[in-house]
């Protein structure tokens, strides 16, 4: 049942921050905030604003992608904010590669719905693509890839041929060199030098940068600073979908303060075949590196902190295996409708809902340590 404004409002405490920005705490989290002993982060969206690079990244791929495909050049810029906060708000793409493999395909099917005589038309094929994504976004569903071919399979059996041309031409999931959706991605965010450092073959545009350069750094030295004062050390880890390679390069020198065995990079898995199986099992939504990360940090009580729904279903998911002592800071700076995104964090009972990643150390400072604390 959906809470209404003023239950929500009782149920959190609205703190003011001095690091500016809205701070939402829930009442009944206080004691067990003062207790964190350990903080954990997902990485784009919190550490890093990944919209010029990621996003981006996803919206060259899906128009590519199309125009190989069906010989029609979609102009997409204005509705893939919404399209791919519609896909991470299911919970189960925390892969951009599975973004842009269903985007694609429900491009495709949005271009063969608006068809006449003469062929696909353009106009209205935006409005269809976002009907699409919208029913796909409305019911519970799985996670990437095989989710998306089972609501198309379903739905748009009619199409299936126009559908199968689409993946045999993206070769999805096959990585790179093979992949070609996968190249085009990896080609357009990492740029020719770390592409090629990364999967040891040359890049097409071997002068190319990557949009990785555009990536802005969103948390400051002081708050990992301050977290570190109040946990009594270096005791910080990250759980992201992204390779370590990539993170490492965009956040220099402030990877010193993330325990590197503590921390999952689940892209490395896409580089490093081998690493694939023992990392499946870690995927977000699933609490596996959640645990793994509270395991290696000896920690009692640990604060997760990520800006997506698969963020908030990994703690979700460990507390009903009966993992005790998490907690959700939700974070909405970067979501392209913010005020839906600290609704929909307060609505699921987040322990935090904070604008910036910045804003954490207040939300920690508001109870003093237990007992327990370090």
């Amino acid at each position: 049942m959906t809470q209404s404004s003023g239950a929500l409002e009782a149920r959190y405490l609205r703190v003011p921050s001095p690091r500016g920005g809205a701070l939402s705490v829930n009442r009944s989290s206080k004691d067990l905030l003062g207790k964190v002993d350990a903080v954990a982060f997902d990485c784009d969206g919190v550490l890093i604003d990944a919209r010029r690079s990621y996003d981006a990244t996803i919206l060259v791929v899906v128009e590519t992608m199309v125009e190989e495909t069906a010989g029609v050049r979609l102009r997409l810029a204005g509705a893939m904010p919404r399209l791919i906060s519609t896909m991470r708000r299911t919970g189960g793409f925390n892969s951009d590669w599975d973004t842009s493999y269903a985007l694609t395909l429900f491009s495709l099917v949005a271009l063969e719905q608006r068809k006449d005589g003469r062929g696909a038309r353009i106009a209205g094929a935006t409005e269809a693509l976002k009907e699409i994504t919208a029913a796909f976004g409305s019911a519970p569903r799985g996670s990437g890839q095989a989710a998306v071919d089972d609501f198309l399979d379903s739905e748009f059996p009619s199409l299936k041929d126009g559908i199968d041309k689409g993946r045999e031409r993206m070769g999805y999931p096959r990585t790179p060199p093979e992949g070609r959706l996968t190249t085009v991605f990896d080609e357009v965010y990492f740029g020719a030098s770390l592409f090629e450092k990364i999967h040891g073959v040359r890049s097409s545009s071997p002068r190319t940068k990557g949009l990785i350069e555009l990536e802005r750094i969103l948390v400051d030295r002081r708050t990992l600073d301050s977290l570190e004062e109040r946990l009594g050390g270096a005791r910080l880890a990250m759980i992201t979908g992204r390779p370590s390679i990539g993170t490492a390069h965009s956040l220099g020198k402030l990877m010193r303060y993330f325990d590197k065995e503590a921390s999952i990079f689940i892209g490395d898995a896409d580089i490093d075949l081998r690493l694939r199986t023992e990392y499946d099992g870690l995927r977000k939504p699933s609490p596996g590196a959640l645990i793994r990360a509270r395991e290696k940090l000896s920690s009692e009580a640990l604060l997760y902190v990520g800006d997506s729904a698969e963020d908030l279903m990994m703690v979700q998911n460990a507390r009903r295996l009966g993992v005790g002592g998490l907690l959700f800071a939700g974070i909405y700076q970067t979501s392209p409708v913010r005020a839906d995104q600290a609704s929909f964090f307060e609505r699921e009972g987040s322990d935090v809902v904070a604008e910036t990643v910045n804003q954490i150390p207040s939300g920690l400072l508001l109870a003093p340590k237990g007992e327990g604390g370090r």
